[in-house]
């Protein structure tokens, strides 16, 4: 019995998954995880939903008394619990966490059933050793009560808990799709595998500490490159590596996961991604690209031109860039058609567009940046707006110079720009108030969010009927992609403390401490470094690990820490959508209808030119602090 499966995109939101095609014999075993999978979609979407009331009731509160309500943090903590583990159990039974596809998709199509057979069992062995390891724990904050609302703690945990036991279960029921021969024989070799890491404990722990590191690496890129998720392949690292080195117990991953989730900030990661998908599927990023199509079609190149500042400010609208591909790609793509615009050098345009905007607030990475850092989110907001800009430019000025033979704007009238204005209006409101709320410190990001949602809730039922429908649509795209992007979050803080146990800052900044001082040599270094950790680890996950190890060595190297997490940012923007292993290309290849071989082709030129952008940006600090130090905000 089995299925078979395909790669797809869904162009409204940007999300790459596995489609299932199933075959007579496993409608049973499927039906359970279908009617499973519905109802904790409504029970993760009533979270969400529940904390972006309790959100604005908190902000209308302190309006009016000026003070905060104390008991919606700890419904906070548990609504956010819920999004990011239960959410991360949906995205995996959808097959929409973060993975690397290069060796799978190359795979005879007989070998894919005992990858994906493969993928599944280690995934269950994970959630079902976290699972073990937690509940211990579960069962000493049972008899803990939390502080304000005086409940027991173990409520705060058990979302954590139930996310590892539903993962198990969809990664049986996945199994149950597979063919039997594909399921034993994995099942059997996962198992080999398991004995020997446990096996060899006793010989690793004779290692040196780089011994060991090397061989923890070495094991864990081989298990990416066979299609275990990122997210399990971090929590995988974490164990491994506490296990080989007898550094702790073991138990230190799922408390770490846990505590990585804790933050009220990253609320804001979905009611951004709320935002967005709620302004995608109202249609309200036509008005928006028709505008600029108006000021910049009469100029040669325009029509590409006006997808780079469409990306710029709708990047400032959803907060997420693979989103903001599919949105402006597919509300451009015909009338880049009619303007006989290449479709290679469409999906060239979207993705240099997507790494231009991966510093336009409410970027998520920044947010994640700002939660994993001392650094102020206000102020890697305002910082990332100028070099976003400049890459902007350097796509637009090459845009100039390669178009040849592609159809200009027809002149329009006054009155049409006019009217043009007027519609994209109200989109325009909405990323000029979400930096105005955060800048004026009037509400934090995470209230700032809240409030995006409240604006685009309105200015959607405005535009669109069948608005029900559309919100709940948007509510469960954004369970997905949230609960996906949560639960890495929540993967990479262990990981990143065991890689900090292991000195591998202070390895690091031996192995810099040859480059003779020079602060250019070490961006240089960093540049090249964190392209290829994008490209391996996707940019989020290598943000996670990377910025704590690398922010403290570049100051020691006298850079200003919020110039080099621009850098950073968009160096790792490069690799995530780069070929080849980039999946926001990959996502810009599925939107423009164009083959990822040809549209290569096109992308290097772009490649090199923001390779060269990222370059200035970290020669130039000035284009990163002028705004910050313009508006008095600190830059250190």
């Amino acid at each position: 019995m089995g299925v078979q499966m395909k790669t797809v995109v869904d162009e409204s939101t940007g999300v790459v998954r596995e489609q299932e095609q199933r075959q007579p014999g496993v409608e049973i075993a499927w039906s359970g995880a279908r009617w499973l999978d519905t109802t904790l979609e409504g029970v993760v979407g009533g979270a969400i939903a529940v904390e972006f009331g309790v959100v604005l009731f908190n902000v209308l509160i302190r309006l009016v008394t000026g003070n905060s309500v104390t008991w919606t943090q700890e419904v906070s903590e548990i609504a956010l619990y819920t999004a990011a583990f239960m959410g991360g159990a949906i995205a995996y039974a959808r097959g929409a966490h973060m993975s690397i596809q290069v060796l799978s998709d190359r795979l005879p199509a007989s070998w894919r059933p005992y990858q994906r057979a493969f993928v599944d069992w280690v995934v269950f062995g994970i959630a079902v050793g976290m699972l073990a390891l937690f509940v211990p724990v579960l069962v000493q904050r049972s008899h803990e009560s939390t502080p304000i609302l005086n409940i027991p703690a173990s409520y705060l945990s058990l979302p954590f808990a139930l996310g590892l036991g539903l993962i198990a279960w969809f990664a049986l029921a996945k199994l149950a799709r597979q063919p039997r021969r594909a399921a034993l024989a994995c099942l059997g070799i996962v198992a080999i595998l398991a004995a020997g890491v446990f096996a060899l404990q006793s010989a690793t722990q004779a290692m040196s500490s780089d011994a060991l590191l090397i061989a923890v690496l070495v094991f864990l890129f081989v298990v990416l490159f066979l299609g275990v998720p990122v997210a399990f392949v971090l929590m995988l690292g974490s164990g491994v590596y506490i296990l080989w080195g007898g550094l702790s117990d073991l138990s230190a991953v799922p408390v770490g996961m846990q505590s990585g989730a804790n933050s009220f900030l990253l609320l804001a990661i979905p009611f951004f991604i709320l935002v967005g998908a709620l302004m995608g599927r109202a249609g309200l990023t036509a008005p928006l690209a028709k505008l600029v199509d108006v000021v910049l079609g009469r100029i040669r190149g325009g029509a590409l031109m006006a997808v780079v500042v469409t990306m710029y400010v709708f990047s400032g609208i959803s907060g997420s860039k693979v989103a903001d591909v599919a949105a402006v790609g597919t509300t451009m793509r015909d009338m880049l058609e009619e303007r006989k615009v290449s479709r290679g050098e469409v999906v060239a345009v979207l993705s240099a567009s997507a790494i231009m905007g991966e510093t336009v607030p409410p970027s998520i990475v920044l947010l994640i940046l700002g939660s994993i850092t001392s650094l102020s989110t206000t102020t890697l907001f305002m910082a990332g707006l100028v070099p976003a800009a400049v890459l902007g430019l350097c796509v637009m000025i090459l845009v100039f110079f390669r178009a040849r033979g592609t159809a200009r704007a027809a002149r329009t009238s006054l009155a049409e720009k006019g009217r043009s204005v007027g519609l994209a209006l109200p989109t325009l409101i909405l990323p000029v108030g979400l930096v105005a709320g955060i800048v004026t410190g009037i509400a934090t990001p995470t209230e700032v969010s809240a409030l995006a949602v409240a604006y685009a809730v309105v200015l959607a039922c405005i535009s669109r009927s069948g608005r029900l429908r559309l919100s709940w649509e948007s509510l469960r795209e954004t369970v997905t992609t949230a609960g996906m992007v949560l639960f890495i979050i929540a993967a990479a803080a262990p990981f990143a403390q065991t890689l900090a146990s292991a000195g591998v800052s202070a390895a690091i900044a031996d192995a810099m401490a040859g480059l003779s001082g020079s602060t250019f040599l070490f961006m240089l270094v960093s540049i090249v470094i964190l392209i290829v950790m994008g490209q391996l680890l996707e940019g989020m996950p290598a943000v996670l690990i990377f910025a704590p190890l690398l922010l403290p060595i570049a100051v020691q190297f006298g850079i200003n820490p919020v110039q080099y997490s621009m850098v950073l940012v968009m160096a790792m923007g490069i690799g995530s959508f780069a070929p080849p292993a980039g999946i926001g290309f990959y996502v810009a290849a599925a939107t423009g209808r164009e083959s990822v071989e040809r549209s290569t082709r096109h992308f290097l030129p772009y490649l090199c030119v923001l390779f060269a952008g990222v370059l200035l940006l970290a020669l130039v600090p000035w284009f990163t602090t002028v705004l910050p130090t313009m508006m008095g905000l600190s830059i250190q």
